[in-house]
């Protein structure tokens, strides 16, 4: 064998190999790119997911932090209809007051508190009756207690403020009430009812 020849077996045999590690390295590099790329997507994948999750707990604070201030607003809302409708409440009560007060100093004032009078001997035909009145209302105790024939004692009651007067028959075991303030005082009820401010 000549050296040509061997130098031709040489250079076929180190192109053999060439081309062997040429093939490996070109599938190394394939693997390399591919197992790149399925690392690559999982890594995608992930960071996907997290910021998915990190949204929706991001998401789920904003809900809640908008709950507690429409909750908080709810809140305050209401306070201020409550006082609102106090305000009211207490205007109008307290202009009801101004008017009695005005009624009291009328000649019809004292027509009022014998109709009462007029009223309860319907109720006590029989027995003595206490009649209490405010000190101001004094002036028209005797003639309020004629409407009971003899049968009636009548006392100052600092307690009522308005006027009218609260009837007692001790025999009978019966009180009425017939005082504006005890009127007036039952009108709130009514008026939480009926004014359209519940």
């Amino acid at each position: 064998m000549d050296i040509q020849q061997q130098d031709e077996k040489l250079s076929k045999f180190i192109e053999a190999i060439n081309k062997d590690a040429e093939d490996r390295r070109s599938r190394i590099l394939a693997e390399v790119e591919e197992y790149n790329k399925a690392e690559m997507k999982k890594a995608e994948t992930e960071a996907l997911t997290e910021a998915y999750h990190m949204i929706q707990e991001q998401i789920a604070q904003m809900r809640t932090s908008i709950r507690r201030e429409l909750s908080q607003k709810e809140i305050s809302l209401h306070r201020e209809t409550l006082m609102q409708r106090e305000n009211i409440t207490k205007r109008v009560f307290e202009e009801a007051k101004k008017r009695l007060t005005a009624f009291t100093q009328s000649a019809d004032y004292e027509t009022f508190l014998v109709k009462a009078a007029s009223n309860a001997k319907s109720v006590f035909p029989k027995g003595d009756i206490i009649l209490s009145m405010r000190p101001s209302d004094m002036k028209f105790a005797n003639m309020v207690a004629k409407v009971f024939e003899g049968r009636a004692t009548v006392q100052e009651d600092e307690s009522i403020l308005l006027g009218g007067m609260r009837i007692r028959c001790q025999e009978l075991g019966l009180v009425i009430d017939d005082t504006l303030d005890t009127r007036l005082n039952d009108q709130k009820a009514w008026f939480a009812q009926h004014s359209g401010l519940a």
